[in-house]
């Protein structure tokens, strides 16, 4: 149920991009960086081997916990994912689906995985901190086996407005149209003596 539904969202992605945006680079992140909450509504188009699905999406982060529902063009929830410190539960056709990570889960139950703890980084333009990365001499980031590439809106540079991820015959791009609450990342304090 939820790939017809995503099927249907196909045609809404295309006919969306009404704005002025500028490639950007991934913005350097220093070494101890703090997680900052985020809360972002927008548009999930993914393409595995030549087959598409699309949806709208919205996303409450914060540096413990994960909120993510996928919804129709209407805007009902067909899937929702909640990711703590105890794992990550999936909700979808009244079936609840449980795993230790996003990935494992989303690759065992979609078919392809979801890299939502480098993503969390990724949509607010920055590297993920805990792995190695290497920039394209195009500007775009490399990291975990994802080539990703950050746009912004030309009117607002602060915060990315469409993210690309590649990999393997797996495309994933998402269309941040909604930032209802974006706080910039923050240097972690030095530990006082």
């Amino acid at each position: 149920m939820i790939v017809r539904w995503l099927l249907l969202l196909l045609p809404l992605l295309a006919g969306c991009a009404s704005f002025q945006e500028v490639p950007s680079t991934a913005a350097p992140l220093q070494a101890q960086v703090q997680d900052q909450p985020f809360d972002v509504a927008g548009r999930l188009a993914v393409n595995l081997d030549g087959k598409g699905h699309v949806a709208g999406f919205d996303w409450q982060h914060t540096a413990d916990d994960d909120q993510l529902a996928i919804k129709t063009p209407v805007g009902n929830t067909v899937a929702s994912l909640h990711r703590d410190s105890h794992g990550v539960t999936l909700l979808a056709d009244g079936q609840q689906q449980f795993a230790s990570d996003v990935e494992t889960l989303t690759e065992r139950q979609l078919g392809w995985p979801l890299p939502l703890a480098n993503l969390v980084w990724w949509v607010r333009g920055h590297p993920a901190p805990q792995f190695p990365y290497t920039t394209t001499p195009e500007g775009h980031l490399q990291q975990q086996g994802w080539l990703i590439r950050i746009h912004r809106d030309a009117a607002n540079l602060a915060q990315p407005r469409r993210v690309e991820l590649e990999r393997e015959g797996l495309t994933i791009r998402l269309v941040l149209s909604d930032w209802r609450q974006f706080v910039p990342l923050l240097p972690v304090a030095p530990a006082l003596p």
